[in-house]
């Protein structure tokens, strides 16, 4: 007899999940997490009363069922919290808010109307499709580029809205990734409508979820095999442990390091999948501040910047708007997110430059930034979300279309769409992948 039913590799999200789905049917199911605390991507930090999610989680009201789907599972319906500021963009010094709002038809988010009327053509394609969460080279997009559509629709376009939009949620260069996985995302969640958040860090569900399973932390896998109708693991300790199927869901980057002897319908796609690199600086701040708006001007979530309009910084994420629980009564946090051509060079900088040198890019866009911090938690994700490049469109066909194998997969890579959401949809496609070879 094996020692477990399943045995997943990766306590994040997409781990968590598959492991709660196969647990809920019965099965041995076991966690296995190199880090000290389960939760992955998904793990927010806390220091003197602040929340710093480590990413930019949000929750799109539309576009999102499996995450929906597992709240109303979880019972976790109220530690959501809705957001009630809009998304700007900021250009020629100022914020321009309503960015993917309905209002922006009307406003224009400081695009010119005649940026607007190419933007509609552009999304016109993808609304008539749907662009539900299928192969991205099957939508009218195919597998061209953010930059490339930019050269058929206008460089504004990428300029004031796909770069703006890919850079801060997903560390993207438009260059190197597929336009169709965002607009798809885009299409799908219907705007920046009525988002949520969690309202006491994004880590709510996988904390949830880890109660929930046998999730044994500190412990890395060296290795993933066959063996016979099985698999097995062995542990960095050298142990192993058998098992009927084995889950891998850490970023694809990383996958080959353990399961080196993949089959090549599989050693293709994920070989294509290449992942972001992002970083970030949470700033405690002893008040509440925000991007230099007009008095008219509605409080702002956050504001992303246009092409070239700061030359460290692609967004910023003011916390205490999004959620106040975020920080203290009467303090502020805001996270800077470093634009994705500056993380190379400062990516094994010390905490101290990186954070002065995020503050100064700053407080060009936030009055008072430098007086009113007290703090900074610096962010480094050296695979922190798949950029789609083309290649991975092509190969994704073939990989999401093979026979079940008792080596299974999941992970936001999966689907080529960088979201917690696509994280959690991966389960429910791994789970009955498992189920029909486990019975």
């Amino acid at each position: 007899m094996p020692d477990l039913d399943v045995a997943v590799v990766g306590a994040g999200l997409a781990g968590l999940a598959t492991a709660y789905r196969l647990a809920s049917e019965g099965h041995r199911v076991e966690v296995f997490e190199s880090e000290a605390v389960p939760g992955g991507r998904m793990v927010s930090a806390r220091v003197d009363g602040y929340t710093i999610d480590r990413g930019a989680e949000t929750l799109a009201p539309n576009g999102y069922p499996a995450t929906w789907a597992l709240i109303k599972e979880l019972g976790l319906s109220r530690e959501v919290h809705r957001i009630r500021h809009p998304v700007a963009l900021w250009r020629d010094g100022r914020a321009h808010p309503w960015l993917g709002h309905p209002l922006s038809a009307l406003t224009g988010a400081g695009m010119p109307v005649a940026v607007r009327n190419r933007m509609i053509r552009m999304m016109l394609p993808g609304l008539r499709h749907g662009m539900d969460p299928g192969n991205p080279a099957d939508t009218p997009y195919g597998d061209a580029t953010l930059a490339e559509l930019g050269e058929k629709y206008g460089p504004e376009l990428v300029r004031d809205m796909l770069d703006p939009i890919s850079a801060s949620a997903f560390g993207w260069l438009p260059e190197r990734s597929a336009a169709a996985p965002l607009l798809s995302i885009v299409v799908r969640t219907r705007g920046v409508v009525r988002w949520r958040t969690y309202r006491h860090g994004q880590d709510t569900m996988v904390q949830e979820l880890a109660r929930r399973v046998t999730v044994h932390t500190a412990t890395p896998v060296a290795n993933v095999a066959r063996d016979g109708a099985g698999a097995r693991l062995t542990l960095a300790d050298g142990s192993t442990r058998s098992a009927r199927a084995v889950v891998i869901t850490l970023p694809s980057p990383q996958v080959r390091a353990i399961h080196p002897d993949m089959p090549a319908v599989e050693a293709e796609f994920i070989e294509a999948s290449t992942f972001s690199s992002v970083m970030r600086v949470g700033v405690l701040l002893d008040r509440p501040l925000e991007p230099r708006r007009g008095p008219r001007g509605p409080k702002l979530y956050a504001a992303l910047m246009s092409s070239g309009a700061n030359p460290l910084l692609c967004g910023i994420t003011v916390e205490h708007n999004k959620c106040p629980e975020r920080a203290p009564a009467g303090k502020g946090l805001v996270s800077l997110l470093i634009s994705p051509r500056r993380v190379p060079e400062l990516f094994e900088a010390s905490d101290d430059v990186v954070a002065k040198a995020v503050i100064e890019a700053g407080s060009s866009i936030i009055d008072g930034l430098a007086d009113a911090v007290v703090g900074t938690h610096v962010v480094r994700w050296k695979h922190a979300l798949p950029e789609a490049p083309p290649a991975a469109v092509r190969a994704w066909t073939p990989f999401i279309r093979r026979d079940p194998s008792p080596i299974e997969y999941a992970g936001d890579w999966v689907f080529l769409r960088p979201s917690s959401e696509t994280a959690a949809a991966s389960a429910d496609y791994t789970v009955p992948r498992l189920t029909s070879l486990l019975g």
